[in-house]
């Protein structure tokens, strides 16, 4: 049997999601079917070190796609890099993959708007397209063989407790296994 078409396990993702931007609660991630690998990237962050999905095999990975015109990916930026913060202590891991803004519009923002608990990447349309990514903002959690486990489509409290207590339950069935 061959792994699942990652088009098509968004195309579900999004059909389970959607009826949950109506609910009044923080958003959860969303528990994503199938044993889909995460792409491998080589993006380079702020200071030009390169970054692969692949570096952080045996840890949790939040990847958050987002671009600086995105208002809803400037909103939640903040709150984002908190969790990235708290997780500290967890091993776990939050990539914020810019896709398409110049390096300079990036730190304009950054500037403005400071996450300094962010590793933010520089990513491009080749990174969106292996993601499939087709709107932002657009979050996976990847466990620590690089299976996708859970995402989010659109704009998620960063600072709910619900979406902490998923990545660390996460984190923990990875030390578990």
């Amino acid at each position: 049997m061959s792994a699942p078409d990652r088009r098509r396990l968004l195309a579900a993702f999004a059909a389970v999601a959607l009826p949950d931007f109506v609910a009044a609660e923080p958003l959860p991630l969303i528990a994503l079917p199938g044993d889909v690998p995460a792409p491998d990237f080589a993006l380079p962050d702020l200071t030009g070190t390169i970054h692969h999905v692949s570096d952080y095999r045996g840890r949790t990975l939040l990847i958050n796609f987002w671009a600086v015109w995105c208002a809803p990916c400037r909103r939640e930026l903040p709150a984002l890099s908190d969790l990235s913060a708290r997780l500290k202590d967890a091993q776990i891991e939050i990539l914020s993959v810019d896709l398409g803004d110049s390096t300079d519009r990036i730190r304009r923002f950054l500037a403005d708007h400071p996450a300094p608990d962010l590793k933010v990447l520089l990513g491009d349309r080749t990174t969106g397209e292996a993601w499939h990514v087709q709107g932002l903002p657009v979050t996976f959690a990847v466990d620590a063989d690089g299976i996708i486990r859970l995402g989010a489509i659109g704009e998620r409290d960063w600072r709910a407790p619900v979406i902490e207590r998923q990545l660390r339950t996460l984190h923990r069935g990875a030390d578990a296994g």
